[in-house]
């Protein structure tokens, strides 16, 4: 009988190991922790959206390589609505279109309910951690001894970098490095936004409502929430990938994307002044304090160039937060190392997926996709060949 292992039981291991339960093989699922799933039981803190409900075409734009885009196409975000039924996990569509389990379940309800699914054909060995692979094993440390586990097929869904707590901690790229894997830099995805000194004020805390930031070709309407270093909320986090190419790197904030650019003007126009301008456009703190500090005097008191900074309130950025406080991370295994079914092309049979494979999205269900979707083609691949 032919033997998978699995290093990483996060979404992208255990879908990868949901498509082997029909295949007459052996199946292991290893983890570092003592017990699987650690990053989406954290992920379902903030608010436990599985996925998206939009057509597969808008889905997939979300994403920013074509790998994974080709993945998606694969396993979409209706698949994985499918898949979640088939464990007994009936979803409904939010108000802003993200997908949540009904009744209210938790993480944890959840991956009991994935993990019931697996447990008559999978064995799962904890607190296993990743040393080292070749074309027919595996190197783990347990218990304070090295073990080498012998494969048929191997599948690494080691994580990326962000949340080291919960086992993604990047040591793996030493590994990969020594083989010549090609790897990108790890960097800072879905991070909040560091904005220099003078920009913080006595503002932490506030919140700039209604707002909508743009950058390149990304753009994302929503609420900011002022911190004691920058900006946090997903308005600045959807347009990391765009500030992440630039070498100065400046945003737009829409501060009234409710209302056209004309209309702005007008209001300006029949106030009094320009504060009370901005006070019947019902403008926050810390818009008005944004503009009275960096808007000049000249633009300030001409209501045609006032409404345009508005409309298009420039914002530069000293940086993003450090990589183990962020939601997610870019970078990881080229694309150009893997196939569309994510096996390395130097050691075949043995397969990447999820988060330690180089492709970014924004949060809203987009992230655990991914990785589902990731972790399925791995494993539908290594179902045909094993009939083949």
């Amino acid at each position: 009988m032919k033997r998978v292992v699995i290093i990483g039981g996060g979404p992208a291991g255990l879908m990868a190991a949901a498509q082997l339960l029909k295949s007459d093989c052996e199946i292991l699922i290893l983890d570092q922790k003592a017990s699987v799933g650690r990053k989406f039981l954290v992920a379902g803190d903030g608010g436990f959206n599985l996925t998206h409900s939009e057509t597969p075409s808008e889905f997939r734009d979300k994403y920013d390589s074509d790998w994974i885009k080709q993945t998606i196409r694969q396993f979409s975000n209706k698949d994985f609505i499918r898949f979640l039924k088939l464990l007994g996990i009936e979803t409904k569509i939010g108000s802003s279109g993200k997908i949540f389990p009904e009744d209210e379940l938790k993480p944890i309800q959840v991956l009991n309910a994935w993990k019931e699914y697996l447990e008559p054909k999978v064995q799962f060995v904890l607190n296993a951690r990743f040393l080292n692979f070749d074309e027919k094993q595996v190197e783990i440390e347990r218990e304070g001894k090295t073990e080498k586990i012998d494969f048929d097929y191997l599948v690494l869904a080691l994580g990326g970098k962000s949340w080291p707590v919960t086992g993604s901690d990047g040591a793996w790229t030493t590994v990969f490095e020594q083989k010549g894997i090609a790897l990108n830099p790890f960097e800072a995805s879905n991070s909040g936004l560091v904005l220099y000194e003078n920009w913080l004020g006595d503002l932490e805390g506030k919140i700039l409502k209604n707002i909508r930031t743009s950058c390149g070709n990304q753009s994302c309407s929503g609420d900011l929430v002022c911190t004691s270093y920058g900006l946090e909320g997903k308005p600045a986090y959807a347009i990391n990938g765009a500030l992440r190419k630039m070498e100065k790197p400046v945003f737009k904030v829409d501060l009234k994307p409710q209302m056209a650019l004309e209309k702005v003007f007008e209001v300006l126009k029949k106030a009094k002044n320009p504060s009370q301008g901005l006070k019947e456009l019902k403008l926050g703190e810390v818009a008005v304090f944004w503009i009275k500090n960096f808007v000049s005097k000249e633009r300030f008191l001409n209501p045609k160039e006032l409404a345009k900074v508005i409309k298009e309130f420039p914002i530069g950025i000293k940086g993003f937060r450090p990589i183990d406080e962020v939601i997610s991370c870019a970078g990881g295994v080229a694309d150009t190392e893997i196939s569309e079914f994510g096996e390395l092309h130097q050691f075949p049979n043995v397969f990447v997926a999820g988060e330690m494979i180089d492709w970014d999205a924004p949060t809203g269900g987009y992230l655990i996709q991914g990785c589902v979707s990731s972790g399925y083609v791995a494993g539908k691949r290594i179902s045909k060949q094993m009939i083949n």
